[in-house]
């Protein structure tokens, strides 16, 4: 299993991060590698709810993600399962004096036979999620982008 962490502060109060963070199909519009995302099924509380991700680059082109942890204005997890590998996604929000501090947490599982892939891209799939996540700060500071 391969895991890393970002964590970066946003000028702008978690309950806004949040409800950005849950509306799952915003990932197209800050994180470069998405191309699409459709509900699946989605329930109220998010918990349990399906969507299918459609990414345009990468090792994988196609996952399948659930929620499987919703508590509003401090987490958001979601599992994620592909061809090659799967990974659960974590968000977690904490309140500050100078805005929100957000941290990723990233757990990848793969197969036997593409650990040791996984192993070796671990940096640079670290360093495209941190990208990513500057383009959610700025779009978030900048508060002119209304939800998808």
């Amino acid at each position: 299993m391969v895991r890393f962490s970002n964590t970066l502060t946003i000028a702008s109060d978690a309950k806004e991060i949040f409800q950005y963070l849950a509306n799952i199909e915003n990932y197209t519009v800050w994180n470069y590698a998405v191309k699409e995302i459709s509900k699946v099924d989605f329930k109220e509380g998010k918990v349990g709810s399906k969507y299918q991700l459609l990414r345009n680059m990468g090792l994988q082109s196609f996952e399948e993600i659930e929620i499987i942890e919703c508590l509003p204005n401090e987490n958001l997890t979601f599992e994620a399962s592909g061809n090659i590998f799967s990974y659960t996604m974590m968000y977690e929000l904490e309140q500050q004096s100078q805005g929100t501090l957000l941290i990723n947490k990233v757990e990848m599982k793969s197969s036997a036979k593409n650990r040791i892939m996984i192993k070796m891209m671990q940096n640079n799939i670290k360093k495209s999620v941190n990208k990513n996540l500057h383009v959610l700060k700025n779009i978030l500071e900048k508060r002119g982008v209304v939800l998808v």
